[in-house]
């Protein structure tokens, strides 16, 4: 999925335009209307489309499109609201037009913009003209799981627009509300539905299906329909990337059309005729890359243990150390790294071979291989590098590897947001480092969760870090000890210790306790609005990552936006002893045919029978195991280090995959 990295402007100037321009043209109609300067045949069609482009400024500011600042987009939605629909609040339009993008053409009930195409061809005009009747039966039924300030805005405006309309009633003025207001203000609401509603959804299937399937693009007459439509002829965009200002949706396409073609998403042409992504191709006369068969994909080398000393062992904080190792000059492009990267180590501790995976935590400029090792409780190698491991010791480590990664870009202005827990910083700080220096017009926001000061990885370098950036970096601390003297504020005596403290400027904040749903939903509603993020990284336990991903959904945040990486996986797969299936393995250009019993992974089956198959973590987070499956199939229970994408092309984790066909064949080396 392509990431469009279209900056979202500090304010939308466009957005800004449209409803300056909507609200003279209101005002000049009015006036017509009021001194039977015009007649109605002219007036109303204004008002209508007064509704119409207002309708988009509320649309950016529900989205949080018009604008970084929060408050942007709260005063244009509640600004452009009476131009829309008076009887309503920017609040409950801006829940049920979210609703509508997480469950995109499922039922009525569960879409709320499903009322415009389900029913017979008949109906389909009146549901357009009663779609604003159907978006309060919708929010009716769902109001008591809203939140109060909602519903209290809600039941005001609904008031205050009553009492309004009555008030003109008795008072004479009911016809002007009739010509100005409620008449040109159903028939930009039916057009609405039809353009914004309709002709992107109708005959389409769900979301969740398929979500490049879900949307159409409506192409050809750019130059007409593109002005007329306010760039809604390419609503695919829209739905795909949310927080794209309306304006640039035309740019986007162009820019990942490559992408989208190869995903087949709907196409129709201004006068509806559907295209497949081949006549389109063909309509459009494409050629270059859409007729080009893409290069094939160079093999994987084999994974290869190399043998490298240890230059020294630095303690970091309470219970972690430094690793830094040195790369001879024969192995330098070998042990080349992207931000974010991971080493696999192997040693022999205590007679047993143990392997483990530590994020590389320098940055490629840097010209050093260092890792960082925090003890865990238990933990064999952890235990024997913290307290035993020297400078000059030799380790086997395999190449970098790792699919959670950033590569920083000199010409991006990138907005990313990151979030970690305990040793999770080690490639979060790789990352940022790296990209902010790289990035000079790229900011970062980092919420780091420890227990205490004392055990905070790099909790100096990251001062430093944040200091030199001059604000380009702000890191949040949580520390869930409340003893921790960080969350004290020191007692100052002087008056001028007090103002220059006052005065000081902080990149860094200390909160107490944990940084639960509730806390990370308040940031995503304020000063973390999705709409302001390019890029989320997280790093930390399981459930820590998956509350995060979780709410990140919830907030309708693109799944190719949100990169994670684990430290710690699922459960052992626990086999029988029953016959299962047979297993051609290839690794390291060997290739072996071996006997696995049912349920047994792919791995586990590979080291019983002595394949030198490469594997860390066991539990699906670091992606080392990673295969394809050359023929048969396999499921995997958890493929936390594999998009969707390259489970769908054959990539397995062979530490979770368990066969299910009778025979399977699986390449290390692919």
């Amino acid at each position: 999925m392509p990431n469009p990295r279209i900056p979202l402007p500090v304010v939308s100037v466009p957005t800004v335009l449209l409803f300056t321009g909507g609200a003279m043209v209101w005002t000049g109609a009015t006036w017509l209307v009021v001194n039977e300067a015009a007649p109605l045949w002219v007036t109303i069609p204004l008002h209508a489309l007064v509704t119409f482009t207002m309708f988009t400024v509320l649309h950016e500011s529900t989205h949080h499109a018009a604008g970084q600042f929060t408050w942007v987009n709260e005063l244009l939605g509640r600004l452009a609201m009476p131009f829309v629909a008076g009887y309503g609040s920017f609040p409950l339009v801006r829940y049920i037009h979210l609703e509508h993008h997480r469950n995109t053409n499922e039922d009525a009930y569960t879409d709320p913009d499903a009322w415009t195409a389900h029913g017979p061809w008949w109906q389909l005009p009146l549901r357009w003209l009663t779609i604003d009747f159907w978006y309060a039966r919708f929010y009716v039924a769902r109001q008591r799981t809203r939140p109060p300030s909602e519903r209290v805005e809600t039941a005001a405006v609904l008031s205050l627009s009553l009492a309004a309309f009555a008030w003109l009633a008795v008072t004479g003025h009911g016809w002007e509300l009739l010509v100005v207001y409620l008449i040109p203000q159903r028939i930009g609401l039916a057009v609405l539905a039809w353009w914004f509603d309709w002709l992107p959804h109708h005959d389409l299937g769900e979301q969740r299906q398929n979500r490049f399937g879900a949307t159409r693009v409506r192409v050809g007459l750019e130059w007409l329909m593109t002005p007329i439509m306010l760039c809604q002829n390419y609503h695919l965009v829209h739905h795909l990337h949310p927080a794209i200002p309306f304006y640039r949706y035309l740019r986007a396409w162009k820019d990942n059309r490559d992408a989208y073609l190869a995903r087949d998403v709907p196409i129709a042409t201004a006068w509806g005729r559907e295209l497949t992504s081949t006549e389109y191709r063909e309509w459009r006369q494409l050629t270059g890359s859409f007729d080009e068969d893409p290069p094939a994909p160079e093999p994987r080398q084999p994974s290869l243990f190399h043998s490298l000393r240890v230059s020294d062992v630095l303690p970091l904080c309470e219970g972690a150390v430094t690793v830094t190792f040195e790369v001879p000059e024969r192995l330098r492009e070998t042990f080349r790294f992207t931000p974010g990267q991971h080493l696999v180590i192997r040693a022999e501790v205590d007679g047993e071979e143990v392997r483990r995976a530590y994020s590389i935590c320098s940055t490629p400029d840097s010209g050093v291989l260092r890792i960082a090792i925090k003890h865990q409780l238990g933990g064999a190698f952890s235990t024997f590098a913290t307290r035993e491991l020297a400078a000059g010791d030799v380790l086997e480590v395999l190449p970098p590897d790792g699919m959670f990664t950033l590569t920083p870009a000199k010409g991006r202005s990138g907005r990313y947001v990151a979030l970690a827990a305990g040793s999770g910083i080690t490639p979060i700080l790789s990352i940022l480092t790296a990209t902010l220096r790289d990035e000079p017009n790229s900011k970062a926001t980092l919420l780091y969760i420890n227990t205490s000061g004392a055990s905070t990885m790099f909790a100096a370098e990251l001062g430093v870090l944040a200091a030199q950036l001059g604000g380009r970096l702000h890191v949040v601390h949580y520390r869930t000890d409340e003893r921790d003297p960080d969350l004290r504020t020191p007692r100052l005596e002087k008056p001028f210790d007090i103002v220059g403290e006052a005065l000081a400027i902080s990149h860094e904040r200390y909160q107490r306790g944990r940084l639960d749903s509730t806390r990370l939903r308040a940031l995503l509603q304020a000063r973390l609005h999705p709409a302001k993020v390019d890029d989320w990284f997280l790093c930390g336990p399981r459930d820590l990552v998956d509350m995060a991903r979780r709410t990140l959904a919830d907030r309708d945040v693109p799944e190719e936006n949100v990169h994670f990486e684990l430290f710690q996986g699922a459960l052992p797969v626990r086999p029988s002893r029953r016959p299962g299936p047979v297993l051609t393995v290839t690794a390291g250009g060997k290739t072996a045919e071996i006997p696995a019993t049912d349920g047994e992974t792919v791995l586990s089956a590979a080291l019983r029978h002595g394949v030198d198959a490469p594997y860390a973590c066991i539990g699906g987070a670091c992606g080392t195991c990673r295969a394809t499956v050359v023929r048969g199939s396999a499921r995997m229970d958890v493929h936390y280090a594999l998009g969707d994408e390259e489970v769908a092309a054959g990539r397995i984790l062979t530490c979770r995959a368990v066969a299910t066909s009778d025979e399977l064949s699986v390449d290390y080396d692919r």
